[in-house]
C-alpha cells in the first residue's frame, strides 16, 4: 500500500528549515515557564506555603526567561505596538498592579497545540493555541470570587538566541473570543 500523500500547510507554503529536537525542547520548556510565571507570579523557589501570594510576588522567573528587548504587539486587543520594548519595561507592565500583578487576579494560560516556524538559527516563532482563564477576587484574600473572565486565543510568540540561550522576545495575541466578564478583570482595561 503507497504512503498516503501529506497535504501542504494551510497557509500552502513549506516549511523554509526544519526545528532541530534540541531547539523544539528548549523552546517548548521556554513557553511553558512563560505561561506558569504569569499564572504564579513568583519564581519557583519562592512559591509561598501560605495563601498571602501578593506580599511573595517575584517576577524573576519571568525575568529570566525574556529577551533584553521585546516586540510586544497588542494590536488586536486595541492596545499599542512596541517595536523594541526594553525588558524592565515588560516585567513592569506585565506585573503592573493594572494588570498581572493585581493581587486579586488569578490566572491559568493554558497551552493547547504549538506550530513551531524557525526564521533563522537564532529567531523562532511559536503559534500558539492559548485560553487564559482569569479570575478575580474581592480582596487579596482570595476568598470571595468577584467576577470570571476567560479569553481564547492564538499567540504569536517570538523567539531569539541570546549567548547560545533561547529567549521569549515577545508576543502578538489574537483573541477568538472572550467569555464572562473578560473586559472587567483587569483594572487598567477600563480606567
Amino acid at each position: 500500500m503507497p504512503a498516503p500523500s501529506i497535504p501542504p500547510p494551510a497557509n500552502g507554503k513549506k516549511n523554509r528549515q526544519s526545528l532541530p529536537f534540541e531547539d523544539y525542547l528548549e523552546l517548548s520548556e521556554l513557553v511553558f515557564e512563560w505561561g506558569d510565571s504569569y499564572d504564579s507570579k513568583v519564581s519557583m523557589r519562592f512559591i509561598p506555603a501560605a495563601s498571602n501570594a501578593y506580599s511573595q510576588q517575584d517576577w524573576s522567573r519571568l525575568s529570566s526567561i525574556i529577551a533584553p528587548t521585546l516586540l510586544v504587539d497588542y494590536t488586536k486587543i486595541g492596545k499599542p505596538r512596541w517595536e523594541s520594548m526594553p525588558a524592565d519595561e515588560f516585567i513592569a507592565m506585565v506585573s503592573d498592579d493594572d494588570f498581572l500583578g493585581d493581587p486579586c487576579v488569578k490566572t491559568q494560560h493554558l497551552l493547547g497545540a504549538t506550530r513551531w516556524e524557525r526564521v533563522s538559527e537564532t529567531e523562532v516563532i511559536g503559534h500558539h493555541q492559548l485560553r487564559a482563564a482569569h479570575q478575580v477576587y474581592t480582596a487579596p484574600d482570595l476568598k470571595t470570587v468577584k467576577l470570571r473572565g476567560h479569553s481564547h486565543a492564538t499567540n504569536e510568540h517570538y523567539y531569539t538566541k541570546v549567548d547560545g540561550v533561547w529567549k521569549f522576545a515577545g508576543l502578538k495575541p489574537n483573541v477568538r473570543w472572550n467569555e464572562h466578564d473578560f473586559e472587567r478583570v483587569f483594572k487598567g482595561s477600563f480606567k
